[in-house]
């Protein structure tokens, strides 16, 4: 289901397992050996990450955020994971998170809010400053999956998300970390305030489907992964435009087809209702 590096050892790789044993593993890949392994969580999980710190880790899935650390016990060296709590916050499948410097995870949801956790708990819910002074409206119409952080040296400026609704919006992250609920108004709503947002999709299409935020070393370019349109984005963050680098199905491939008279060509069908021609010989499409 995924697979990251560790940026504390170059050794280190985590994976995580898809059914039936949603298996998270920590690799000594160099050495070609399994240094810990447990059961990540009983149903699927999408995401693993390294946390800030040395041995600390996050997984997130189906309902669930989980917490884990490498710790030393009489037995050994043992993975040992805390879930995340909801509390009076609805529950929903998680994807995309990011951690900030201070150690607060900030992560999406199904329904369109930013969710800032603390320890294993929400703390509260993000949502975007409307127009009056108590109004707020939703970060995003639809699900939140893209998160990224920026940063200045050690200190967080902002957290980019991108959600469903083809939005990437930027927010202040000095907003987000000293976000305090009102306990007695009896919700967890923080509205903060979005500095910018920009709308991608294809001409005349669909508004893209933001899934996963990445960016180069040198972070002149970021690349954006559309579940919708079945595309990836390079976006500059310089100027703001966006272009298609790369184009195939949005959804399961459900045929393929090749031709004896014609070789090189292959035909494939996806249940997103398109036919795509293939050139395999050339390696373009």
């Amino acid at each position: 289901a995924c697979c990251e590096l560790s940026p504390h050892d170059e050794w280190q790789i985590a994976t995580l397992g898809l059914a039936p044993g949603y298996l998270l593993t920590i690799w000594n890949w160099k050495q070609e050996g399994v240094l810990l392994k447990c059961k990540a969580f009983g149903q699927d999980v999408f995401r693993v990450s390294w946390g800030r710190y040395p041995g600390f880790l996050i997984t997130t899935g189906v309902s669930h955020i989980r917490f884990w650390k490498m710790a030393k016990t009489f037995t050994g060296l043992k993975l040992q994971g805390d879930i995340g709590k909801f509390g009076a916050t609805e529950l929903s499948d998680l994807t995309g998170f990011v951690e900030l410097p201070q150690g607060q995870i900030v992560t999406g949801s199904e329904y369109g809010k930013l969710l800032l956790w603390e320890g294993v708990n929400v703390k509260c819910e993000l949502m975007r400053q409307g127009d009056g002074v108590d109004s707020r409206e939703m970060p995003h119409m639809g699900a939140v999956e893209g998160l990224l952080v920026l940063e200045e040296g050690e200190k967080a400026t902002h957290v980019v998300s991108g959600g469903a609704d083809g939005y990437l919006r930027w927010w202040k992250a000095s907003d987000i970390e000293l976000a305090e609920p009102d306990y007695d108004s009896g919700h967890l709503e923080v509205a903060i305030e979005m500095t910018k947002e920009v709308y991608v999709a294809r001409e005349g299409g669909q508004p893209a489907h933001i899934m996963l935020i990445s960016r180069s070393s040198d972070d002149k370019s970021w690349f954006l992964q559309d579940g919708e349109n079945g595309c990836l984005w390079k976006f500059d963050p310089a100027t703001d435009e966006c272009s298609v680098i790369f184009s195939a199905h949005a959804r399961a491939i459900s045929g393929i087809l090749t031709f004896p008279n014609f070789p090189g060509l292959a035909v494939t069908s996806s249940t997103d209702g398109t036919l795509r021609a293939h050139n395999y010989t050339m390696e373009r499409e």
